[in-house]
């Protein structure tokens, strides 16, 4: 059987989490989530402390979230501060209207 990676969303680990919310126009949404899933997989996840990202498109087509996972604050501030996904960075903003970054720690979780 073959195993599937998964995001872990655990109150127990030292990891931060970036989310980032995006304002968009409707049909910028789509062009939005493909180059933040392509630039995840060509230049953030080569980045040491990478754990994961998923991204979220809301029903109504005007917001994007990205959840981004990440082993220390340390390692998301180095590749934050990275010439290539400065790039990246600069490339999702011109896709919205507004974005709205901040850096959280998970406090408690609560599955059914």
């Amino acid at each position: 059987m073959k195993t599937q990676n998964v995001a872990v969303i655990d109150a127990s680990r030292s990891a931060v989490t970036l989310v980032n919310v995006y304002e968009v126009e409707p049909g910028q949404q789509t062009v939005l989530t493909e180059r933040l899933a392509k630039a995840t997989e060509d230049v953030m996840r080569q980045f040491p402390g990478f754990l994961s990202v998923s991204i979220h498109r809301s029903l109504d087509g005007t917001r994007v979230v990205n959840y981004a996972q990440w082993a220390s604050k340390a390692d998301l501030e180095r590749m934050m501060k990275s010439p290539e996904a400065q790039a990246e960075i600069r490339g999702f903003a011109s896709l919205a209207r507004s974005v709205s970054p901040a850096v959280y720690e998970v406090t408690s979780v609560h599955v059914g």
